[in-house]
């Protein structure tokens, strides 16, 4: 599915949070958002996904815009995995992810057999079927993490959109996590605070202050004088031997 933004900006309080952002995602590709704490990842994927009221400029879906859609129809294109989702304490590990079957339910088509199996499909994908069970409150918070993952991907989206998926996961499962996403067959954006996660995807965007200063495959954007600029770090691209991927070792720009 192909995702767009047109000068797409949102403020609070007599302060810009997002400036003018036009961005195309193509259908099927990896998308990665990297930049600053407080450079406006977050805001850009709730406005994205069509979460922000009044916001400026448009969001366009396969060429359409995004309010022509209810959010039942938004809900069955695009999924929305944020930092800080919300699950009632008194649910199950399986209660919270069948709720992303919810856009897909009506009074003529209840949830039935398909629907626990797309169930069962995501709890394993993210390696928590066998605490299907468990309480919601039980939960680590790389656990929780995982639910929700799960519940976005039982929910069959077109588009799937993650604030910080890795963030509480310890490194078995965020690298787990991050081939599954490699793997799915939808289009993936994702704000991302590891860089050296950030060169797996197909093209990066660059956030600072709010405003999309640079976009495109990760090597052109993540560039030694552009990391010194922005995130105020000295980086070495090194090569791993392993299998010749690119990597950065980060050094404060004050060491010598």
């Amino acid at each position: 599915m192909k995702l767009e933004a047109v000068a797409l900006g949102w403020g609070a309080g007599g302060r810009q949070i997002v400036s003018a952002v036009t961005l195309a995602i193509r259908p099927g590709e990896t998308f990665g958002l990297v930049g600053p704490n407080g450079s406006g990842k977050s805001t850009l994927l709730r406005l994205m996904a069509g979460l922000i009221p009044r916001a400026q400029g448009s969001v366009l879906l396969d060429g359409q815009p995004i309010t022509a859609f209810t959010r039942r129809d938004v809900a069955q294109r695009i999924a929305l995995v944020e930092q800080m989702a919300d699950t009632s304490e008194a649910l199950s590990v399986r209660d919270a992810v069948e709720l992303g079957r919810t856009p897909w339910l009506s009074a003529l088509a209840p949830f039935g057999a398909a629907d626990t199996a797309i169930v069962d499909q995501a709890l394993c994908a993210v390696g928590m079927r066998d605490m299907a069970d468990h309480a919601w409150s039980t939960l680590s918070g790389g656990e929780r993490q995982r639910v929700h993952i799960a519940r976005a991907l039982a929910q069959r989206p077109r588009l799937m959109m993650l604030d910080e998926p890795t963030n509480h996961l310890d490194i078995h499962h965020q690298l787990s996590l991050l081939r599954l996403i490699s793997r799915l067959p939808v289009t993936v954006v994702m704000a991302l605070h590891d860089l050296n996660q950030a060169m797996a995807c197909d093209r990066l965007g660059v956030m600072q202050a709010g405003e999309l200063v640079a976009c495109g495959p990760p090597q052109q954007v993540l560039t030694p004088e552009r990391m010194a600029a922005i995130f105020r770090v000295r980086a070495t691209l090194l090569r791993d031997p392993a299998d010749d991927t690119t990597i950065f070792r980060f050094h404060n720009l004050e060491e010598s």
